[in-house]
């Protein structure tokens, strides 16, 4: 079902407040089936706002709009709606009373404009708000079906999840199961990740392959829709297999929240090993990404941010005297691991922002240590300092996943 949203608000216009309900309601309807087409976001004028729903009742079968339920004189939607599709407005007596009842238990005194927030058309169905005031409307006109929701987005997401849905999914009775799943990928740009899956991404039907560019990563949504799940399920499973069998060196996992130190410290924690880091580069960026995964405080155990290399001689009571950063390293990592008693040992050090003729800056060193030896790794990073850092945090975690 073409669908399209109408977010209302000047202040949204005004880039006083970001936009969240439109990529809220975008993800549920398509998970219900529903096909967002259009979204256009209009201020507090009603004409403007008249003409918005004059357009999108010609292409869209079921328009939602959100914003404009509110007391006050710039809240226009319900207004505006009446007047488009020739419906009067009415109280709804249920949520009239939660308003009058909100006033009388405060001992204040009621404005007379917070009636409005209790209107709804008399042929259309009302919608409770469970943590506002404004109730909400659904209403279907000339076959072209209008649902009104509040634009606080807690009062939004309630109304929608409580009363909105239920709706939707039953004038959507042919209802498709929409899966959705996502790979993760590092070490590989978006570029070269959508150049080797051309020939599947030009082909795409059902599954769609959807990339998108994450700092430092990539992210690709497989979204396959069936009459039944286990169907749609297959369809994903067999594009994943395609996929993989192309980029399986640079996947390192699935999920929309998965992060690269999610799957490293996990990996350490289910073989019992814990962690050390020296860290010369991120701050201590490094460090706080390992113990914020959850138990992580369980597999990262000693975390230490050096602003340079003569820290390293209080650190250690001993001097490092040794230029070359891979050396050095090493031995920085080979003498952590014996002090500190962990497991293993992740040190970086280099070049983010300053570089010269031996070292170009954004130039990283990765060592890692272990009783089965020193493994270690250089890359160079371009760009801005907070992607570099960035890189230096998630390829350092993946280097890690990939030598533990």
């Amino acid at each position: 079902m073409k669908t399209e949203l109408i977010v209302v608000g000047t202040e949204l216009l005004l880039g006083q407040i970001v936009n969240t309900n439109g990529a809220y309601l975008s993800k549920e309807l398509a998970d219900l089936g529903y096909e967002v087409y259009f979204e256009t976001t209009v201020g507090d004028n009603k004409k403007r706002l008249t003409d918005t729903i004059e357009l999108a009742s010609t292409r869209s079968e079921l328009v939602i709009l959100c914003g404009g339920l509110g007391p006050t004189t710039d809240d226009l939607t319900k207004e505006a709606v009446s007047e488009f599709i020739h419906e009067p407005l009415e109280y709804d007596e249920e949520s009239l009373e939660k308003i009058y009842h909100l006033f009388t238990s405060t001992d204040k005194k009621m404005p007379e404009n917070n009636k409005q927030q209790a209107l709804t058309f008399k042929k259309g169905i009302t919608l409770k708000n469970p943590t506002g005031l404004a109730c909400g409307i659904f209403i279907t006109v000339n076959d072209v079906h209008y649902l009104l929701l509040p634009g606080p987005p807690s009062e939004l997401t309630a109304m929608f999840e409580q009363a909105a849905k239920p709706l939707l999914r039953k004038l959507a009775p042919h209802h498709k199961e929409l899966v959705s799943r996502y790979l993760r990928f590092i070490d590989i740009g978006e570029s070269q990740l959508v150049t080797d899956l051309s020939d599947l991404i030009d082909a795409q039907t059902n599954p769609t392959v959807a990339p998108y560019a994450k700092s430092n990563e990539v992210m690709l949504r497989l979204t396959a829709q069936s009459s039944d799940l286990q169907t749609a399920k297959r369809l994903l499973d067999e594009m994943e297999e395609k996929i993989l069998a192309i980029e399986k060196e640079f996947f390192y996992g699935y999920g929309e929240e998965l992060t690269i130190q999610d799957v490293a410290v996990n990996q350490l924690k289910q073989k019992g090993k814990t962690l050390a880091v020296i860290d010369m580069l991120t701050d201590g960026q490094f460090f706080t990404k390992g113990i914020e995964v959850q138990d992580g405080t369980d597999v990262v155990k000693f975390g230490v941010a050096l602003e340079n290399k003569g820290m390293l001689t209080t650190l250690f009571d001993k001097t490092f005297d040794i230029n070359d950063h891979e050396t050095l390293g090493k031995e920085i990592a080979t003498y952590s691991l014996e002090k500190f008693g962990t497991d293993y040992v992740m040190v970086l050090l280099g070049d983010l922002s300053r570089g010269n003729d031996e070292l170009p800056e954004g130039t990283i060193w990765f060592v890692l240590a272990s009783d089965n030896g020193v493994v270690c790794k250089k890359r160079v990073f371009k760009r801005h300092l907070a992607y570099m850092k960035d890189g230096a945090i998630k390829h350092g975690y993946n280097f890690i996943r990939l030598n533990s």
